[in-house]
C-alpha cells in the first residue's frame, strides 16, 4: 500500500518513475543539444524551453551550443549520450530531414539514433521578389517565368536550406524554371535582391517580414497552410493556385533512442505546458507552435524527411 500511495504521489508531482526501481525524473541538470551557434532562432527555442522546463521540473535546465560539419558533430555527440532523459536535441528540419537526403557520408541518422519528443513550433518560408520584376502576385510570377524559361533566378541562403528546396520544389508543381542562386547567409541575399542582382528568394519569414513591411521587397506568398499573423495580408501558396503546397523550417526535442518510455512522457507533458503558454508562443516570431505526442512528431519528421528528399532526387542534390 505505502508503495501504491509513493507511485500516485510523485506521478503527481511529475515525476517519471521508473519501473525498475524508485529512481525518481528528473534529479539532476537536463542539457538540450543544439546543432548551431548561439543567437539564432533554433537556439532561441532551446533557450526558452530549457527555462520552462527547468521551472516545470525543478531542475537546472541548460543549452549547450555544438555548431559544425551540418550538424554532424551535435548528432554524434547525441548518439553517444545515455539515454536517461538529461541529454536532449534540439530536432530541426536541416539534421533530421533536408540533410539525411543530401549528404553522402552523414554517419549518424537522426530516426534511427533518437526518440522524437515533442515538435515546438514551425515557421513557413516567404516567396519575395524585388520590386523591379513585374509580378504582383503568385500568379503572375508564374505567367513570368513561363514566357521566360529559365531567365528568372532565385537566391537562398545556401544549397540545401528550406528556401532552395522550396524553390525547387515549386519549381518543379508550378512546372518552371527559376534558376537557383546560392549565397553564404541571407544577409547578402537581401541586399542583391533589392538591389536588383537577384529576382526572387525563398526564405524564413521572420528573416524577410520586415523587409516587406518596409516596402523594400514584394511579399507575393507564404508557404504555410494558413496566412502568418507577421504578413496577413500575403496569401498562401495554396491559396493562389497550388493546393496542399506546405513547407516550414522546424524545431523540436528529442532523446537519445533508448530512453525510458516514462521519461519521455515526462518531457513530452512538462514541454507542452511550456511551450501552450501565450508567453511562449508571443517569442515565437510568428511561427505556429504545434505541440503534439511524441507518435505524431516521429510521423512528422519522417513525413518530411520524404517530402525534401523527392525534392532532392529530382533536382539530384547532394553534397559530399
Amino acid at each position: 500500500m505505502n508503495k501504491i500511495i509513493r507511485t500516485c504521489a510523485l506521478a503527481v508531482l511529475g515525476i517519471a518513475v521508473s519501473p525498475s526501481g524508485w529512481t525518481k525524473y528528473p534529479e539532476k541538470t537536463i542539457s538540450i543539444v543544439v546543432p548551431f551557434t548561439a543567437g539564432g532562432f533554433s537556439d532561441k527555442v532551446a533557450r526558452l524551453v530549457a527555462e520552462g522546463v527547468s521551472a516545470k521540473l525543478n531542475v537546472p535546465a541548460i543549452v549547450e551550443n555544438k555548431p559544425g560539419a551540418a550538424g554532424a558533430l551535435a548528432l554524434s555527440q547525441i548518439s553517444r549520450a545515455q539515454p536517461d532523459g538529461y541529454t536532449l536535441y534540439l530536432s530541426n528540419s536541416a539534421t533530421d530531414a533536408i540533410n539525411p537526403n543530401i549528404y553522402r557520408h552523414q554517419s549518424v541518422d537522426p530516426l534511427e539514433a533518437l526518440t522524437p519528443i515533442i515538435l515546438v513550433v514551425k515557421t513557413p518560408n516567404l516567396v519575395a521578389v524585388n520590386k523591379g520584376v513585374k509580378a504582383k502576385t503568385l500568379s503572375e510570377l508564374v505567367e513570368l517565368a513561363r514566357n521566360n524559361p529559365g531567365q528568372l533566378n532565385f537566391g537562398t541562403p545556401g544549397v540545401g536550406t528550406t528556401g532552395h528546396l522550396t524553390g525547387e520544389m515549386f519549381n518543379g508543381v508550378a512546372n518552371i524554371n527559376i534558376q537557383h542562386v546560392p549565397y553564404k547567409g541571407s544577409a547578402q541575399v537581401f541586399t542583391d535582391l533589392v538591389g536588383g542582382q537577384v529576382d526572387m528568394t525563398v526564405d524564413n519569414i521572420t528573416t524577410l517580414a520586415g523587409q516587406v513591411q518596409g516596402d523594400h521587397i514584394r511579399g507575393l506568398a507564404v508557404t504555410s497552410l494558413k496566412r502568418s499573423p507577421l504578413l496577413p495580408e500575403v496569401p498562401t501558396v495554396a491559396e493562389s493556385g497550388f493546393p496542399e503546397f506546405e513547407t516550414a523550417s522546424w524545431a523540436g526535442i528529442s532523446a537519445p533512442a533508448g530512453t525510458p518510455d516514462d521519461v519521455i512522457q515526462t518531457l513530452n507533458e512538462a514541454i507542452a505546458s511550456v511551450i501552450e503558454t501565450e508567453d511562449f508562443k508571443s517569442k515565437m516570431n510568428g511561427g505556429e507552435v504545434v505541440g503534439g505526442s511524441p507518435v505524431n512528431f516521429r510521423k512528422f519528421i519522417i513525413n518530411d524527411r520524404e517530402k525534401w528528399g523527392s525534392v532532392a532526387r529530382r533536382i539530384n542534390l547532394s553534397v559530399d
